[in-house]
């Protein structure tokens, strides 16, 4: 569910000036096994993607959990994935802070973090209107990366806006939350979306709190028609909470921003990000 995709910028590396860079990703999830972790090798936009380029030299990966290191080899099935070896390997409990470190010719790569507290969603409960309404319809792919042209493409149309109510198990913490809401079947597109809320990122602190102490969060899909008449179709809503840190926040909040090549990186000397974070989700059938 969690995907990277970054090209290298400027960015400060221990690596000579003008060469190629690592691109790490990993995401330790609480009370989970240590997960795999992807290695490749960055290459500047003018270069045209070749596999063979991107695959690094044979590193040393070590992760460090609390007081215990696990080493990590190369996967036999995956020039680009580092596993933990399974006689060392160890559940990521929630609570301990994490490093990881990457070595190799020239090459130094650092990350470290917190795994936060475990997340459980409680409840989740779905208001579906009797019937759509007129909506503004973009096709988002005409639209400038520099400016928001409305006027580019658009037409009348009809959709539902599901609204989504998510409750879950809060903690006292500075930690962030995530919360995401995916209609296995794509309905709308992502500018229709943009002007309603399907996900957001923001300070668990600062949700709602329930009368029994858990979070609140709202938000709405949409679920386009040809018609006024039209009946929504069945279809599955996926919905999917995360909890990280400060760091997590940054990423996560930078990764489609229009402003930067890249999402913000937490790895010293590459690029990229390994994070600690807690993940939770359900699927749900949504019925006319």
């Amino acid at each position: 569910m969690l995907v990277s995709s970054v090209i290298a910028v400027g960015c400060d590396s221990v690596v000579p000036e003008g060469t190629e860079q690592l691109v790490v990703e990993g995401w330790i999830d609480a009370g989970k096994p240590l997960p795999p972790i992807r290695i490749a090798l960055s290459r500047t936009a003018d270069i045209p993607l070749s596999e063979p380029d991107q695959i690094p030299p044979e590193l040393e990966v070590l992760m460090t959990i609390g007081d215990v290191q696990v080493p990590y080899a190369r996967n036999p099935e995956s020039v680009f994935e580092y596993l933990p070896i399974a006689a060392n390997s160890m559940i990521a409990e929630e609570g301990n802070s994490f490093g990881l470190s990457i070595n190799g010719p020239q090459t130094s790569v650092s990350a470290f973090g917190q795994i936060p507290r475990r997340i459980f969603l409680d409840e989740v409960f779905l208001h579906i209107p009797d019937s759509p309404i007129s909506a503004v319809l973009l096709d988002s792919l005409d639209i400038g990366l520099d400016s928001l042209n409305l006027a580019v493409n658009a037409s009348t149309g009809y959709i539902y806006p599901v609204e989504v109510d998510v409750s879950w198990t809060g903690v006292e913490s500075d930690d962030w939350v995530e919360i995401r809401l995916d209609p296995v079947t794509t309905f709308s597109s992502s500018l229709i979306d943009f002007f309603l809320l399907p996900t957001q990122v923001f300070p668990e602190n600062r949700a709602t709190v329930s009368e029994l102490g858990g979070r609140l969060w709202s938000g709405i899909y949409a679920v386009p028609v040809p018609s006024s008449d039209s009946p929504m179709p069945n279809h599955t809503l996926r919905v999917t909470i995360l909890r990280g840190d400060q760091r997590f926040a940054n990423y996560a909040t930078s990764r489609t921003s229009p402003e930067r090549r890249e999402p913000e990186s937490n790895v010293n000397g590459g690029l990229g990000f390994v994070g600690g974070v807690s993940i939770d989700s359900i699927r749900v059938p949504v019925r006319n």
